[in-house]
């Protein structure tokens, strides 16, 4: 898939913004591309929404073993769950069969590794939500 030149001015903003960490890059920047080429920006938004709550409330249960998480943990499955439905949407929107079959591969399997990769997208997502933040100030 072609990635916009606005969409890799996105990506290089991120990356000069997040310091070059974003775990996702060439995954953000499809599904930028997928969300702008169909005009959703109200999809985008609210990917970038969950996507940076998830980040959040994972990186909170994480850094907090020790506490009583059990409702971030019941969040966290709801957000896990919002997330995967989104990115199901995405899927249904790429162009190519084989960005279908990695998205799936990557992201939609009910494994461990696809929910780490969820995290990481999320990551980036969280980084997308901060700069959002800083322009509306």
């Amino acid at each position: 898939m072609e990635i916009s030149k606005d969409t890799l001015e996105v990506l290089a903003f991120l990356d000069y913004t997040s310091s070059g960490t974003l775990r996702k890059r060439s995954d953000l920047g499809v599904i930028l591309e997928v969300l702008a080429t169909n005009n959703l920006p109200e999809l985008a938004n609210e990917i970038i929404f969950y996507g940076s709550a998830l980040w959040g409330s994972y990186r909170i249960a994480k850094n907090n073993p020790d506490v009583d998480t059990s409702n971030l943990k019941k969040e966290i499955e709801n957000l896990f769950d919002k997330m995967t439905q989104y990115i199901y949407q995405i899927v249904e929107l790429l162009p190519e069969p084989e960005l279908c079959d990695r998205f799936t591969r990557v992201y939609l399997q009910p494994t461990i590794g696809s929910r780490s990769n969820i995290i990481d997208l999320c990551y980036d997502l969280n980084e997308l939500k901060k700069v959002q933040l800083k322009l509306k100030k």
